[in-house]
């Protein structure tokens, strides 16, 4: 039995981890919380947990020193200058508790790679272009010196969006397909997008601890990844939606996505009557060619004109990351729908049973 420990067990993605850890018998998890309004939470599930207070080093030798895998969601408050060396004083401390041999697992999520917040496209920046990108890499390098000099095997991933019914960005998805009849979405439906659920990080993890991995720096995501229009109907499959997704690049909206053949002649309207006249009476076949091409350019223009006035439903981070992802994991829609809706049920089944 390998006993886990997870650090910033309250974030969302944490108390997830723990909940869907349950279907790996080979596990035991023990949750830390610096504060006691989280307990809620896994008292409702059964999940055990600790109240421990990072500061106290005898506390945290006593605890995280029986762990044999640490998991740290964990990430502190405060001025963004003071953030990184709180950081490191905190993982310092994690470190000195931990027994030679354990396995250290430090989570950030894919912003890590450095693009600008504007940027949707995933590409690896020598210079992180934002404060946490900057904070997170620092981290990165600093578990890994940490690793080497303790005998403590580190594992850091970058984490694409993380879904799962636990997570609030199901319901954002849910909410924004449920309040529209044609949801508009930044990309084109063949896109990459980068997400990752709660039971294949799970299964990354254990995978780790069973050896198939060497310890590095993993991007987690699906692998295969999956394609925009896939993450779409999955929701619309798992929650029974009927809206009408229309996939239309940010960057065809601005510009309008007119050919050239329809640009020439967008150019030669002013002189319609002119070539009518000299040109298309002496060639009827290309006349009514060229009309018919000349309406269907003018519906279209009218229906991108309709598109140009709406918002995009949701922000989805595209691309393929060039840090390796793990592999063999389960990804296909079909399969994790059906994960989600068992362990769904089965939480709503714990939490009924603790309310009748």
């Amino acid at each position: 039995m390998t006993r886990i420990g997870i650090l910033g067990a309250s974030s969302q993605t944490g108390s997830s981890v723990a909940f869907f850890l349950r279907k790996f018998p080979e596990t035991e998890v023990i949750c830390f919380i610096r504060s006691s309004y989280s307990k809620v939470f896994f008292e409702l599930t059964g999940i055990p947990y600790r109240q421990v207070d990072t500061n106290d080093e005898n506390a945290l030798r006593q605890n995280i020193g029986e762990m044999d895998v640490i998991l740290d969601f964990g990430y502190p408050t405060g001025q963004l200058h003071e953030i990184l060396g709180r950081s490191k004083d905190n993982i310092g401390k994690v470190f000195k508790a931990l027994k030679p041999g354990s396995l250290y697992f430090y989570m950030s999520s894919i912003m890590a790679y450095g693009m600008p917040e504007t940027e949707k496209w995933v590409r690896h920046y020598r210079l992180p272009r934002t404060s946490y990108a900057y904070i997170k890499r620092s981290i990165e390098k600093y578990t890994f010196r940490l690793g080497k000099r303790s005998g403590i095997k580190v594992f850091n991933f970058r984490l694409g969006q993380v879904h799962g019914f636990l997570q609030s960005v199901n319901g954002s998805f849910r909410k924004k397909l449920s309040d529209t009849n044609i949801a508009l979405v930044d990309g084109h439906a063949e896109d990459p997008a980068n997400v990752i659920f709660i039971h294949p990080l799970c299964e990354a993890i254990v995978r780790c601890i069973q050896g198939k991995h060497q310890p590095g720096l993993y991007t987690l995501v699906a692998n295969p990844q999956w394609t925009l229009k896939e993450l779409y109907d999955y929701y619309l499959h798992y929650y029974s939606l009927t809206p009408h997704v229309e996939y239309f690049p940010g960057e065809d909206k601005k510009k309008g996505r007119t050919g050239l053949i329809q640009r020439c002649l967008n150019l030669a309207k002013p002189y319609r009557s002119l070539l009518e006249t000299y040109v298309l009476m002496r060639f009827p076949a290309m006349a009514v060619k060229l009309k018919g091409r000349y309406r269907r350019g003018e519906l279209s223009l009218r229906s991108n004109s309709i598109i140009s006035g709406m918002d995009y439903v949701d922000y989805n981070l595209l691309g393929t990351p060039s840090v390796p992802s793990i592999p063999g994991l389960t990804v296909m829609p079909a399969e994790v729908l059906k994960i989600e809706k068992e362990m769904e049920a089965y939480y709503n089944s714990l939490i009924s049973a603790k309310y009748e």
